[in-house]
């Protein structure tokens, strides 16, 4: 990070955004080394069918052109229509294999088209043709290296202005922790309204999965994601909202991680290993790749013992079963264990996803992976890569003009542009501030100032295709998706006034619906409402709190409501001091007579209660005390000890 200057308060330090490159070379290191690899295997290839082309037999001749371009026997044989047809198919595979990691099936359908080629009766080669074919090659190449060129250029020139002008100012950057005693909202009852279906989704039996949405298991509406999401959601209402809080919260965020190992979620990564790295191995772990399970779900197991029991992290604490006689065992220092040798494999340091695919926003997960191994085992991973990661993500991962490279294949070098978009742009910049502050405010400053407007009161983001997709559906059309991630990125940089009224406005204009007390948005897909839940249970710098500094201590040892039964005591707010407890419960199913438990307590000493049926209560041995109530609207629970 810059060094920083005259610190604004003890939380908080002002530094000087990192700058852009304005003097970027055409591709980056490991990029250029990788492209030239790529290039150099193509021009063995396109050599190699220039000898075949130049020998008197003519099949060898058509496959000589086929090598040289793909569907090049139908060009040198003039059949315009079935070079296009070959074409189309050949983009078709290189898109099923950015989609699903198929890396076997561009190469099986050139493999295919060459045999056609050559065993058409009708296809006969002609000198011109073939004169058509060699030069098309490397005119394609230059065609595109030169549009390259323009874009880069445009690029570093629009970096220079953005120095001078918008990144020109200091950001002021919070420390970790951000606060010494962190708020403690009360949720409201619309905020539990949501909060419950978030607890209807986790606390259903760990085999079942109502509710979640059931597209495909390889993209971004995958079973995974949305698990690991429910428990990011879960663990930001705690946060903010209950940290004093265990019961069914533990038990909805335990349910949400151990439904990981669900044969249903992982079991794809049997197919992309085999059709991606060619390995046959079903170990989800264990592996070159598959960050999106193990940085995905390591945050979520982090979150989970930052504020609970380490069970995940005993020797098979995470099981991830494909029959009653194949389990792989793990535990969170394992998966940080599996992304640090990805990385340090890895040549571009961030590593894939998707086989042979990097993800710069997946990433993201593997280093607060990292980042919160560190804090809770001692791991060195994070200290030892860390700065390999933010060089990686300032040269190989971002554009001169600061713009975020949305995926970047592993094997050609070559980035995806249509990834690129607001949709890719805000997540990554939300989960790159608890390891890279400064990174993600300059990714902030840049998308705040010259993305954004501002359109009768509220702020939109630019209607291109990729900010009207819903991840988690598909569907296209609507804005809430890249709306709710909107503000979920600025509530955690601190742009508070962006934060609060696009939540304002998706408020007033998104139906929503509700069921057995729970509500969500009816038009949005499970995958966006629990990023509504991030964004509405967030805070400046709360997961950046979260991730790197964990919980005071008096939240970690003071007193706790321990149980409480689901959907009947619903929990708006539960905060302890280290020595008293207060609570704020509502009746989650009507007006009823119910019993709570508190631990945490100091054994044998007595408490004064105000708001159960009981006035004193004296711990018993362990350390717990059952309380009853009478919940009949909002209760204000107080566990205090006597002096």
């Amino acid at each position: 990070m810059s060094a920083a200057t005259e610190a604004e308060s003890p939380r908080t330090t002002t530094v000087a955004l990192p700058p852009l490159d304005a003097r970027a070379p055409l591709f980056p290191p490991v990029t250029l080394r990788t492209m030239l690899r790529a290039g150099g295997v193509l021009g063995v290839i396109w050599l190699l069918g220039a000898v075949l082309a130049l020998t008197g037999e003519d099949r060898l001749r058509l496959l000589g052109a086929g090598l040289m371009l793909p569907g090049g026997g139908h060009l040198a044989s003039g059949h315009p229509l079935h070079t296009l047809g070959a074409v189309l198919a050949l983009v078709t595979a290189v898109l099923i294999w950015w989609m699903i990691g198929a890396v076997v099936v561009p190469i099986a359908v050139w493999a295919l088209d060459l045999a056609l080629g050559v065993t058409m009766a009708h296809h006969h080669l002609t000198d011109a043709g073939l004169g058509a074919v060699a030069a098309a090659g490397p005119a394609l190449a230059a065609f595109c290296l030169a549009a390259h060129a323009v874009r880069h250029t445009r690029r570093r020139q629009r970096a220079a202005r953005l120095n001078a002008g918008v990144l020109a100012r200091p950001a002021t950057i919070t420390r970790v922790p951000s606060r010494v005693e962190p708020p403690v909202r009360e949720a409201s009852t619309d905020d539990l309204e949501r909060l419950r279906f978030a607890l209807d989704l986790a606390l259903q039996p760990v085999s079942s999965f109502d509710g979640f949405d059931r597209r495909d298991q390889f993209r971004e509406a995958a079973l995974r994601y949305q698990l690991c999401l429910l428990g990011y959601a879960l663990a930001a209402y705690r946060h903010t909202c209950a940290p004093a809080f265990g019961g069914y919260l533990t038990e909805a965020h335990a349910r949400s991680i151990e439904k990981m190992g669900d044969r249903r979620v992982w079991g794809y990564w049997a197919l992309e290993n085999a059709w991606g790295r060619l390995s046959l191995s079903r170990d989800p772990v264990d592996n070159n790749d598959n960050v999106m399970l193990t940085g995905w779900q390591g945050v979520s197991v982090g979150l989970f013992e930052t504020f609970d029991d380490t069970r995940f992290s005993a020797p098979g604490g995470l099981t991830y079963r494909w029959s009653d006689e194949e389990t792989y065992s793990y535990d969170l220092p394992a998966l940080a264990s599996s992304i640090a040798k990805n990385m340090e494999r890895s040549a571009f340091t961030l590593f894939s996803c998707e086989p042979r695919w990097i993800y710069p926003v997946c990433n993201t997960f593997a280093v607060n992976t990292l980042l919160m191994d560190r804090r809770l085992h001692g791991g060195a991973a994070y200290d030892r890569l860390h700065e390999r990661i933010r060089t990686a993500y300032l040269t190989e991962f971002h554009r001169p003009d600061g713009r975020v490279v949305g995926v970047r294949s592993e094997t050609l070098g070559m980035s995806w542009s249509p990834w690129a978009g607001d949709g890719v742009w805000l997540p990554t910049t939300y989960w790159l501030h608890p390891a890279y502050p400064d990174i993600a405010h300059r990714s902030w400053r840049l998308l705040r100032e010259t993305v954004l407007r501002e359109r009768d009161g509220h702020f939109v983001l630019p209607a291109t295709l990729a900010n009207r997709c819903d991840s988690g559906s598909y569907a296209f059309g609507g804005v809430a998706f890249g709306q709710i991630l909107l503000a979920m990125a600025a509530r955690e940089i601190g742009d508070e006034d962006v934060a609060v009224r696009v939540l304002a406005h998706l408020a007033d204009t998104e139906p929503i619906r509700r069921a057995g007390g729970a509500a969500r948005y009816g038009g949005v897909s499970t995958q966006g409402n629990l990023y509504e839940l991030m964004a509405r249970f967030g805070r400046a710098s709360g997961m950046r709190d979260l991730i790197g500094g964990g919980l005071p201590d008096t939240w970690r040892t003071g007193p706790r409501l321990a149980d409480a039964d689901y959907p009947d005591v619903l929990v708006a707010r539960a905060h302890t001091d280290g020595a008293a407890l207060h609570c704020v419960l509502a009746p989650g199913a009507g007006p009823l007579r119910t019993a709570v438990v508190v631990d945490r307590l100091t054994p044998g000493r007595p408490y004064h209660v105000r708001g159960a049926l009981e006035r004193e209560i004296v711990a018993d041995r362990t350390g717990r005390s059952t309380l009853t109530l009478d919940l009949g609207g909002r209760l204000e629970l107080d566990v205090e000890p006597r002096p």
